[in-house]
């Protein structure tokens, strides 16, 4: 290719950077694929030489196409961490192809990748952060745009990045015993963010069903503060969204859970056990029938499934967490499903229903403001 052409088409990757959708860019793609090694040079040069702009994405597109300059080469080439922010936000709306090369070299094993694993980071924890202020910060998910581009490996380390973001990572942490008292209120807030940006990007999150309810079971095993709000909202959409042969999965996780709250006792497992049954049921009653249903199976029929000291202690961690209900619908499930009891126990069942019927009475006539109640 002779000067004039070179110095032409690096004319022209100048004019393609400034400006988006350009005509002729089948013929600029196929000069490009067609240049000797020392003109690719000139070429990477030039746009290496540019400010990043609205066309950026797009020429380096092709450039990536046709063997000049990588992404992952051209972010590891910059020279602050700010430009590579901004670049990378760019990337999470546009040019997907570029996103996912930047993902599979940053999870190779050197320095460089490194480099490239933080930044991503960094992006995917700030694009979050905007999509929970807002639903609909960029134009649409990445995830499904990516994922052709990644080996399943790689986009399962994704995946969990994003997880871990999400539910451990965030400035915000709920604690369990807020969550008994909102949930319903996060469920409405939640249903105004049905069809955004937000919803599908969560929607992809748990399409790996196994590995997410895996995940809430490593939550509640290690004890370790996460974001019930969003655990929640992942669980609900995953509910949804499951096919009738893996409602096995949701029903055996419940039991497992059910078992460890038998077995140790724990407050913290039967806080975790009532939200994740009642998003559940809120999302898709055919999984679990409804809350009434499943409430009158585990808890009404337990008698049956555990020994005395077991359902005694099971009855008093539900009347220890009286105090934090507040949703008069499922206290009055708790007040009027029978629960078989053995013998000599009767009085812990109608301790705990008759507390029950206070606490109804004073959400009743307290504008919703629950009070510690006396055993």
């Amino acid at each position: 290719m002779g000067y004039s052409t070179i110095q032409h088409l690096v004319k022209e990757t100048k004019l393609r950077i400034g400006m988006l959708d350009l005509p002729y860019e089948a013929e600029y793609r196929g000069q490009l694929i067609h240049l000797g090694y020392n003109e690719k040079d000139i070429v990477k040069e030039a746009f290496l030489r540019q400010e990043w702009n609205v066309g950026s994405a797009r020429v380096l597109s092709l450039l990536q196409e046709a063997n000049i300059l990588s992404a992952s080469e051209y972010m590891l080439s910059l020279d602050t961490i700010e430009l590579m922010q901004q670049i990378m936000n760019d990337l999470l709306e546009t040019e997907h192809n570029l996103l996912a090369h930047i993902i599979r070299y940053a999870y190779q094993d050197n320095v460089q990748s490194h480099t490239l694993t933080n930044i991503l980071k960094e992006s995917f924890r700030s694009l979050l952060n905007d999509l929970q202020e807002n639903p609909n910060v960029i134009p649409r998910s990445y995830l499904p745009m990516v994922q052709p581009h990644l080996l399943p490996a790689e986009l399962k380390r994704v995946t969990d990045e994003h997880l871990q973001l999400l539910l451990v990572s965030c400035d915000t942490l709920d604690s369990l015993d807020d969550a008994i008292g909102n949930q319903a209120q996060w469920r409405d807030e939640m249903k105004t963010h049905r069809g955004s940006v937000l919803d599908c990007l969560c929607t992809e999150l748990v399409n790996d069903k196994v590995h997410f309810i895996d995940m809430l079971k490593d939550f509640s095993k290690q004890c370790c503060p996460f974001s019930v709000k969003y655990a929640l909202y992942l669980l609900h959409t995953m509910a949804q969204t499951v096919e009738r042969s893996e409602d096995k999965l949701l029903k055996n996780f419940l039991k497992e859970l059910f078992r460890t709250v038998v077995e140790m006792e724990s407050m913290s497992d039967m806080k975790l056990l009532l939200l994740f049954a009642r998003e559940i049921c809120a999302a898709n009653d055919s999984i679990l029938g409804t809350y009434s249903a499943w409430y009158k199976q585990t808890i009404g029929e337990m008698t049956y499934s555990v020994k005395k000291h077991q359902f005694i202690s099971t009855i008093e961690l539900l009347t220890a967490l009286l105090p934090l209900e507040r949703d008069l619908e499922l206290l009055g499930v708790h007040s009027t499903i029978a629960i078989s009891a053995p013998a000599k126990c009767n009085d812990y069942v109608l301790n705990y229903k008759q507390l029950c019927r206070a606490h109804i009475a004073q959400l009743k006539t307290s504008d919703g403001t629950s009070i510690v109640l006396d055993d």
